[in-house]
């Protein structure tokens, strides 16, 4: 990261007491200060696949309105101005971006997840889950996703810092994560590692996030022998044995949750990973915890007890889940402490780095997208140049009419001879008025000159141009007229005035030809646009493909994400050799436009 770029002063923007309020870590010299249309704050965590940082939009008060705003308790005042000026902005303005390591993104299977990934977060819709708000590969090479970030801590967080959580909270955690689980599965998502850290306590509820191995429950299974996709703690059985997994595992890494909810310790702990993977696969559960459980509430021990039954068949359903903690009329809140710091963190208030006016143009640059590069314009360069060219067509003129007194009156030099009474290298050429038959202060030649032969032309000078950058209007050639084209001079003899001929070499194009497909405005984004959308991401996707040469059906490009364009979809990703779904993610997105 290039501390010292003027162009990145918002790279301290959150101070030590901020930090400290969000819960988050000041970033490291190895961390991005923009990703995509994003500006870096801090780090949120990380993983084996990437890590999550806090950030803000680059234009944060032109782009807030666009998204659905948040409570008026969470989200804080929003910006008014742009970033010349400092202006505060609440914790509603900041997103949680996730990056994908670099080792990963020339990974085939791996960028294949990712995209499932981008799907199954876009495609899920509910309370309890966090909603994505792009996704994209910047000009940086990073490969990221943003979703809204959420005020609050982490289930993790929360158990480490203030203990295990009453009967009736767990509960209510039973039912928000349920319902989240719900959500998921209504889609044909399995999140797949489903742990505390992936559950966040907020001001409106728990929230689900993190779908990072997620894939649709009719794909093929991504694990391989020897790799396992997860956290082992919180994994199913199926799962940790590398077996086909569904909705019924999310349901057991639930039971494995609120059995550390409740009583802070896993029921499948052990002293290394490949201890409790066997453990999970083999073992039942720790007696000890779900005896802790059932001391305080024996009906959520026996459901925690039914989740984690090793018979995915056997194990309740999402929505059985929430049936049963209704059955509990449950609406406990969150502790005390947890609820002050939860709070503290939703009214967070922020203040956005001044950017000096110098910068202004730079700052803008590296934040908006660039899709497709547009041709320089070189108009101001190209006129200096010309006006060199210019100068120096001027200073050659004067130096050729200078040396035209030693030329022969034929337009040849003449030989050198020496000087004799009727002959003087110095003496003035004839004029064209000479020729005409006007008075000349030089003496006829003594040698017959045929009445008929041609007037000679005059010495053609040549100039060779450097070739200049291209711009957007080329200008002509200046070329001085021939000397025969001129209105004879009828005044006395003068010295000749040579025609200039400026001759350049061919110019380039003024840009490269413009592809057909980059008349198409109605989007730049690459958010995964599928079957059944509608709007500007589709009318985009149909007016390229019909640039390309692809029927997207009878209607044209009419914004509707139908059968017809679907199967040109298709036909495009097999041409291009993309994984052929009929879904345009980031690199569809990217093969349209190339």
């Amino acid at each position: 990261m290039a501390e010292t770029d003027p162009a990145h002063p918002w790279t301290d923007e959150l101070s030590a007491a901020d930090l400290e309020q969000l819960g988050v870590e000041p970033l490291r010299r190895t961390d991005p200060v923009t990703v995509g249309p994003y500006r870096v704050l801090a780090r949120l965590g990380g993983g084996g696949m990437g890590r999550l940082y806090l950030g803000r939009e680059a234009t944060v008060p032109s782009t807030a309105a666009s998204r659905p705003s948040p409570p008026a308790t969470a989200g804080g005042p929003a910006p008014e101005t742009g970033d010349d000026e400092s202006v505060a902005y609440g914790a509603g303005s900041l997103v949680a971006v996730k990056t994908i390591r670099p080792e990963y993104v020339e990974d085939a299977p791996f960028r294949r997840r990712f995209e499932r990934e981008v799907a199954a977060v876009r495609r899920v819709h509910g309370r309890y889950t966090a909603s994505l708000l792009g996704s994209g590969f910047d000009n940086d090479e990073h490969l990221w996703m943003a979703t809204a970030y959420v005020p609050g801590l982490s289930l993790e967080d929360t158990v480490r810092r203030f203990g295990s959580l009453s009967a009736p909270v767990v509960w209510r955690l039973a039912s928000e994560v349920g319902q989240a689980l719900t959500s998921i599965a209504a889609v044909g998502i399995v999140h797949r590692d489903l742990k505390p850290s992936n559950v966040l306590l907020g001001q409106d509820g728990a929230r689900v996030i993190d779908f990072g191995v997620s894939h649709t429950a009719d794909a093929s299974a991504l694990t391989v022998t020897g790799q396992h996709l997860g956290t082992p703690a919180f994994m199913s059985p199926e799962q940790a044995d590398g077996g086909r997994v569904g909705t019924a595992s999310d349901v057991f890494s639930l039971g494995s949750v609120l059995a550390l909810a409740a009583t802070r310790r896993a029921p499948f702990g052990g002293e290394s990973a490949g201890e409790v993977i066997h453990r999970v696969i083999y073992s039942e559960p720790s007696a000890e915890v779900l005896e802790e459980v059932a001391s305080a509430d024996p009906a959520l021990a026996d459901l925690i007890s039914r989740c984690l039954d090793k018979d995915a068949t056997r194990r309740p359903t999402p929505q059985q889940i929430v049936n049963a903690v209704h059955a509990q009329a449950s609406a406990a809140q969150w502790p005390a402490t947890v609820n002050d710091l939860i709070e503290a963190r939703t009214a967070w208030v922020g203040r956005t780095a001044s950017v000096p006016q110098a910068d202004q143009l730079t700052v803008l640059r590296r934040a908006a997208p660039a899709h497709t590069p547009r041709p320089r314009k070189h108009g101001r360069r190209r006129a200096l140049v010309l006006s060199a060219v210019v100068a120096g067509i001027a200073a050659v003129t004067t130096v050729v009419a200078m040396a035209a007194t030693n030329s022969h009156p034929s337009g040849t030099a003449a030989p050198s001879q020496p000087s004799s009474p009727h002959t003087s290298p110095h003496r003035t050429a004839p004029s064209p008025s000479h020729r005409s038959g006007q008075p000349s202060d030089v003496p006829e030649s003594t040698t017959p000159t045929p009445t008929h032969t041609a007037t000679p032309e005059p010495p053609e000078i040549v100039v060779t141009i450097p070739p200049a950058a291209p711009k957007e209007t080329e200008e002509p050639d200046v070329t001085e007229p021939p000397a025969e084209s001129r209105t004879p001079d009828r005044r006395p003899a003068e010295k000749p005035r040579p025609t200039t001929t400026v001759t350049s070499p061919p110019r380039p194009p003024a840009s490269k030809p413009a592809k057909p497909w980059e008349s198409c405005t109605f989007y730049s984004g690459t958010a995964l646009t599928d079957y059944g959308d509608r709007g500007r991401r589709v009318s985009q996707v149909q007016c390229i493909l019909t640039k390309r040469g692809y029927s997207v059906g009878p209607d044209g490009v009419d914004g509707d994400f139908g059968p017809n364009t679907q199967a040109a979809v298709k036909k495009f990703q097999s041409r291009h050799h993309l994984q052929v779904d009929g879904q345009v993610g980031v690199f569809t997105w990217a093969a349209l436009r190339k």
